[in-house]
């Protein structure tokens, strides 16, 4: 029998994509808890099946393989109450509407984000970036810019990877401001260590086969961080775009 079990990166993908928060419109609770000096980070969202995972539950379809019932495509974040509501009244909730709700909710933190993306300042993006550099530096630190509707169609990026590189890059002057004030007064290695902590990310989950929009989310998700705060989302997504626009993170053309 199959495993109601998900991988890292469907995991990561997931919580990253909606922000940490519940997708019914209604609820859009925050379902991730930061760590304190006394607890560990705690999370409270459960993870719902758009078409049912068994043969016998809500919205179940044979039709779907084992695979595809436990893929990114066919789950959707919700607290427990929404998660208990969507599969006891499943005639209510059918996977088209499910598939809307995710899809909606996934619009609505664009939207969040890019209200965000021009208050951002400074202390945000320090609090990011100091949790992403490497102890290491990366194997080259030139920075040389380009184009990046040429690199988005080099790494298979779709629309939604497209549009978030886009509202990320409305800040590269910041995050380029940011990182040569680190520069000189703090760090003159900060940015190829940035590099590098965003690289070894990269490199990890590109070995398993990952690519295209799947693996943009996920770099997206660790820029970000574990905290449902749009803040700091729209903070790790800006310095994301500024690096994928100036260094080779993401495939280049050789």
């Amino acid at each position: 029998m199959a495993s109601r079990s998900y991988t890292e990166q469907t995991i990561k993908q997931l919580f990253g994509s909606a922000a940490g928060r519940c997708a019914f419109s209604s609820c859009r609770r925050k379902l991730i808890y930061p760590a304190t000096e006394q607890s560990s980070t705690t999370i409270v969202g459960d993870i719902a099946h758009i078409v049912a995972f068994s043969s016998e539950g809500p919205r179940a379809n044979s039709a779907v393989s084992d695979k595809d019932r436990n893929s990114f495509e066919n789950l959707l974040l919700l607290c427990a109450a929404c998660h208990r509501l969507v599969d006891g009244q499943p005639a209510d909730y059918p996977d088209e509407v499910l598939r809307a709700m995710k899809k909606e909710h996934l619009d609505w933190v664009d939207r969040n984000l890019e209200n965000e993306m021009s208050d951002i300042k400074f202390p945000e993006l320090e609090v990011v970036c100091s949790r992403l550099i490497s102890s290491e530096l990366a194997d080259s630190t030139a920075l040389h810019s380009l184009p990046p509707r040429d690199k988005i169609n080099l790494n298979d990026l779709g629309p939604s990877s497209a549009k978030k590189i886009t509202m990320g890059l409305m800040q590269a002057p910041l995050v380029a401001e940011y990182l040569q004030s680190m520069v000189t007064h703090v760090d003159p290695d900060f940015p190829p260590r940035l590099i590098a902590g965003f690289r070894h990310e990269y490199d990890r989950h590109r070995s398993t086969g990952i690519k295209g929009d799947g693996l943009f989310l996920l770099m997206e998700s660790f820029a970000a961080g574990t905290a449902a705060d749009f803040e700091r989302h729209a903070a790790g997504l800006a310095v994301l775009a500024h690096l994928f626009q100036v260094c080779d993170i993401f495939e280049t053309a050789s």
